[in-house]
Formats: structure tokens, sequence, C-alpha cells
């Protein structure tokens, strides 16, 4: 979320997206953009949202605060989550409707992704057909894959209140995230593989509904 925030806050500009959940649009902006933008649009419909409304000139920004939301609660609808994400962003970066100028950095952040199952392989690759790099090159994958590890650790401390949680639950919810990296790594690339060859225009209804104490705080699903 780190470059969703600095693009929102510094450029005003979405040029990664945006991410869907708890977004404030005018009602005048949202009617004229719109959601129906056909099938291009209708798998990661909060990107194309961004992407159309970057292209007609509408600013954005980044509102402050603490939201709830409800993950996916079962492994199957985690990877067809992920599959729908890769392949919805795929056909907005391919889209027509999207001038190439307003979604560069979309289509390399998006091919990125598409390209994990390589870059991933190569860990276990390099050990068994070592190939020696100009240490500059070395430098580089090693700063990528150090980025990429910070990100997710800020992230998964993001997720945790301090305050809510308790110090002891806080570092044991961190730890327990961290240990799942190795298994992250398996789902995005099972993720990845099956959204390139699998069906482009399918949406999957990630089930969260939810029963909850009327007495308790309110989770918003």
């Amino acid at each position: 979320m780190g470059k969703l925030r600095l693009q929102f806050t510094m450029f005003h500009k979405p040029f990664f997206s945006m991410k869907g959940s708890y977004v404030v649009s005018q009602m005048g902006a949202e009617k004229q953009v719109s959601f129906n933008n056909g099938l291009d649009g209708s798998i990661a419909e909060d990107c194309f949202f961004a992407m159309k409304a970057f292209t007609q000139g509408y600013s954005f920004n980044f509102v402050d605060g603490e939201m709830w939301e409800k993950s996916p609660f079962t492994l199957w609808d985690f990877i067809q989550q992920r599959k729908r994400w890769i392949q919805g962003i795929l056909l907005v970066v391919h889209s027509k409707a999207i001038p190439l100028n307003k979604k560069l950095l979309l289509g390399i952040s998006c091919y990125s992704w598409v390209t994990m199952p390589l870059s991933t392989s190569n860990i276990i690759l390099a050990g068994i057909y070592p190939i020696t790099c100009p240490p500059l090159m070395d430098f580089l994958c090693a700063f990528a894959g150090a980025v990429n590890i910070y990100m997710y650790i800020f992230g998964v401390v993001k997720s945790f209140s301090l305050s809510r949680f308790g110090i002891a639950r806080f570092i044991l919810c961190i730890c327990g995230a961290l240990s799942t990296i190795p298994f992250n790594l398996i789902i995005e690339n099972v993720a990845v593989i099956w959204g390139l060859f699998g069906k482009k225009y399918k949406f999957y209804v990630v089930n969260k509904e939810y029963k909850h104490d009327v007495n308790k705080e309110p989770i918003t699903v």
C-alpha cells in the first residue's frame, strides 16, 4: 500500500491504480467515469475506474485512517482472489480504452507480478546452475528482493495495532505472519500461472459472510 499512498499524497494520480476498499468519490465524478465499463472493466473494476478517471483528468488523494476489512476465509478463496486481481489488471493494461501513457507504470508493475514464477524459480536454479554476474547486477537483484521483503514486513506491521492487541499478541501476530512468507510465495505463483492460462472474464465472488455478535464492535466485510 506504500506506493498507493505515495502516488496519491504527492502526485494525486493513480499511476499504479487504486485499491477498491473504502473509496470516497464525488457523485458526479462516479457517474461520469462509471463502473460500467464492459468486459475489460468488469474483473478489476476498481483498477479500471481509477485509470479511466486518470485519463479524464480527475485528481486523487489519500484519506489517512484505519479501516476494518475481512480477508478470504479459505485457501481456495484466497487463490481465486489473487487470480482474479492479476487477470483483471492485465485486462486493464491491454485495454484500448486506456491510453498507454496513463497505464505505463501500471503495466510495468503488473508484468513484474506476472514474471514472479521466473524470479521465484531462480532461488532454486541459481544454486544448482550458478551464473557469474557483474557485482552491479547482483546488487540490483539483492536490492529488489530486499525491497519486496521490506514491503511485506511493513505491510504486516501496519496490519496490526499495538494499542489494541497488546505487546505480546502483537509480536505473536507479526511472527506468525512472517512465518507464512514461503507459503505465500507458493500461493502467489499458483495464482499467477492460473491467471495467465485461465479464463480472463470469469469473476469469482469471495464469500465473506460473517455472523457477528451484536454486542461486540461491528466488522465491515
